[in-house]
C-alpha cells in the first residue's frame, strides 16, 4: 500500500502502454525524421568557413585547439572525430555537418519524446515538424556551433528521464544511469543546460528515491547510487580535453590564443586560469546582472516576437492550448516543460542587453513550446469525431500538418545557408592583396575566418593576424607599439579606425580594409 501512495505522490502520469507494433512505427517515423532532416540541414548549411564563434570552432576542432570559454570539449572532439571520419568536403563544412547531424538527431528524439506522451504518431509528426522547421533549430544545424548539441543532450535527457517511469524488472534508480551519463555530458558543454536541463535530472533522482521508498534493499539502492555516480563521473570527462591540451602545449604567454605554438583561447599561463576558462572565465562573469524594470519588458518582448517568428501565428496558438491542456492531464510533465522554458526566460533577462544573438539563446525554449504545438493539435484532433464526419478526422490532421509545413517553408530564405560563400571571398581576397610579412589587425568577426585559412589552409604563412579583442589597447597604438617595423593594415569598419591616417583598400559591406598610411613611430 505505501508503494502505492508514494507512486501517486510524485510520479507523472504514466507514458501510454504500446504494443511492439506500435514502437516499431515509432521508431520507424522517428528514422524518417532523421533521414529527412539530415538531407534537409545538410543541403542548406554553410558550405565552408564562417566568421566569429562558427569559425573559431571550425578552427579549433580541426587543429585539436580550445576555443573559447566554457572551451567546449564535447563539441570540438565530435567536431575533430568528423574532419576524421568524413573522406569529401571541406574541413570546415565537416565541422559543420555535426551540426547538422545533431539537430536531425534532435528531431528524431522529439518525435519519440512527443509520442511517448500523446500517444499518437501524427502528433509525434506535426510537433516534429514544428520544431525541425523553426528558425531558431534550422538555424543552428547549418553552422558550426554549438547548440544544436545543447539541444540535442536536453531532449535525450528528457527522452530518458520519462523512459526511467517504464514498467521493467530493474530499480527505478538504476534505470536513472543512462541520464546521470547524458547529465554529465550537458554539464560539461554550456551553462544553459545547466540551468535548464539538470534540475530535471535532479528531480528524477529525488523521485526515482521515493519511487523505491518500501521496495528496494538500501544495499540495491547503494550500488544503483553508486553506478549513476559513476556514469556522471564519465560524463565530465571531455574536461579532461583542455587540461590535456595544456599539458601538452602549455603554459602560454597569454597574447594571441597561444599561436603559433597551438591555438588555445586565453593563452593560459597557468593551471588555474585553464580551469577558470572551464567555468567561465572573465568573459562569462561579467555578462550576467540583475534587470531592470525597462530590460524585463525588452526581453519579454523579443521572447514574445521569436515565438511568432519561430511557430507563427498558427503554432504560437497550439502551444497555447497544448500548454493548458497537458497542465490539466498531468501536472508533472507541465511543470517539468514548463520549467524548461521559464528557466530559459531566465536567463535571458540576466543577460539582458548582452543577448546579441536571440535565436541562439531561445533555442531551449523551442523544445517545451513544440511539445506543446504536439498536444494542443491532439486536443483540436480530439474534437474531430465529435463533428459528426469521419473525415473531418483526418481532413484536420492534415491541415495542421499542412500549416506546419507552411509556416517552415517561408522560413526557408531565414534558414538556408548553402550559398554562404561571403567570409570565404573576403578573406581570400583580404590576403591576395597583402605585401608579404604584413600585419592584420582586426575584430573577433572577421580575424577568426582570417586565422582559419592561415592555420588550416596555410594561405599566407607570411602574414600575421592579430585580433583585437573588447578592453584591449587601440588598434593604432597596438600597431605602434607591437609592429614597428611591418606593414599593418586593418579589417573592419569606418569607426574602427576613425581618426587614423589610413587609405581604403578594400569597400564591402561586410568589412573594409585600410592600409596605415605612415610607418608606425618607434
Amino acid at each position: 500500500m505505501r508503494r502505492r501512495t508514494c507512486k501517486r505522490l510524485m510520479m507523472p502520469s504514466r507514458s501510454i502502454r504500446y504494443t511492439i507494433g506500435d514502437s516499431i512505427a515509432a521508431l520507424g517515423l522517428a528514422f524518417l525524421l532523421f533521414l529527412s532532416f539530415l538531407l534537409l540541414y545538410g543541403g542548406t548549411s554553410a558550405p565552408d568557413v564562417l566568421s566569429g564563434d562558427p569559425a573559431e570552432f571550425q578552427l579549433a576542432s580541426v587543429l585539436l585547439g580550445v576555443p573559447h570559454p566554457t572551451t567546449y570539449p564535447l563539441a570540438t572532439i565530435l567536431g575533430h572525430l568528423a574532419t576524421r571520419v568524413l573522406p569529401f568536403g571541406a574541413p570546415a563544412w565537416r565541422v559543420t555537418i555535426v551540426s547538422s547531424v545533431c539537430a536531425a538527431l534532435t528531431v528524431a528524439l522529439f518525435a519519440l519524446l512527443v509520442y511517448r506522451i500523446v500517444g499518437n504518431r501524427w502528433m509525434a509528426l506535426i510537433g516534429a515538424l514544428a520544431l525541425g522547421l523553426a528558425p531558431g533549430l534550422w538555424n543552428a544545424a547549418t553552422i558550426a556551433e554549438i547548440y544544436a548539441l545543447l539541444a540535442l543532450l536536453i531532449v535525450a535527457l528528457a527522452l530518458t528521464l520519462l523512459h526511467m517511469w517504464e514498467e521493467a524488472p530493474t530499480p527505478a534508480l538504476m534505470r536513472m544511469v543512462p541520464a546521470a551519463l547524458i547529465a554529465g555530458l550537458g554539464f560539461t558543454h554550456h551553462g544553459l543546460f545547466v540551468v535548464t536541463a539538470l534540475p530535471l535530472f535532479a528531480a528524477g533522482i529525488v523521485a526515482a528515491l521515493w519511487h523505491e521508498c518500501g521496495r528496494t534493499a538500501p544495499r540495491a539502492l547503494v550500488i544503483a547510487a553508486g553506478w549513476m555516480g559513476l556514469a556522471f563521473l564519465a560524463g565530465l570527462t571531455p574536461w579532461l580535453y583542455p587540461l590535456a591540451q595544456f599539458a601538452r602545449f602549455g603554459p602560454f604567454d597569454g597574447m594571441d590564443y597561444g599561436l603559433p605554438r597551438h591555438y588555445f583561447w586565453g593563452a593560459p599561463r597557468s593551471w588555474w586560469e585553464v580551469v577558470d576558462l572551464l567555468t567561465g572565465g572573465e568573459v562569462r562573469r561579467g555578462i550576467f546582472h540583475m534587470p531592470d524594470a525597462g530590460s524585463i519588458v525588452a526581453t519579454l518582448r523579443m521572447v514574445g516576437r521569436r515565438l511568432w517568428f519561430e511557430f507563427g501565428p498558427v503554432g504560437v496558438a497550439l502551444g497555447v492550448v497544448g500548454s493548458v491542456t497537458l497542465l490539466r492531464r498531468s501536472v508533472w510533465l507541465w511543470r517539468a516543460t514548463a520549467w524548461v522554458f521559464f528557466a530559459t526566460l531566465s536567463y535571458l533577462l540576466i543577460l539582458g542587453p548582452a543577448v546579441g544573438d536571440a535565436p541562439v539563446f531561445t533555442l531551449p525554449m523551442l523544445l517545451p513550446w513544440a511539445l506543446w504545438i504536439a498536444v494542443g493539435a491532439h486536443a483540436i484532433v480530439r474534437l474531430a469525431p465529435s463533428f459528426r464526419a469521419h473525415w473531418r478526422y483526418p481532413v484536420t490532421i492534415a491541415l495542421l500538418a499542412a500549416l506546419t509545413l507552411g509556416w517552415g517553408a517561408t522560413r526557408y530564405r531565414v534558414s538556408a545557408k548553402q550559398h554562404l560563400w561571403l567570409y570565404r571571398e573576403f578573406a581570400t581576397a583580404t590576403l591576395a592583396i597583402l605585401p608579404p610579412d604584413a600585419v592584420v589587425v582586426t575584430h573577433w568577426e572577421q580575424g577568426t575566418t582570417l586565422l582559419y585559412l592561415r592555420f588550416v589552409e596555410g594561405i599566407r604563412l607570411d602574414v600575421w593576424i592579430d585580433v583585437v579583442e573588447p578592453g584591449d589597447d587601440p588598434w593604432l597604438e597596438r600597431a605602434h607599439r607591437r609592429y614597428p617595423d611591418r606593414s599593418v593594415y586593418f579589417v573592419g569598419q569606418p569607426e574602427s579606425v576613425a581618426g587614423m591616417p589610413v587609405d581604403l583598400l578594400v569597400d564591402e559591406p561586410y568589412a573594409k580594409v585600410y592600409r596605415l598610411r605612415v610607418p608606425p613611430k618607434r
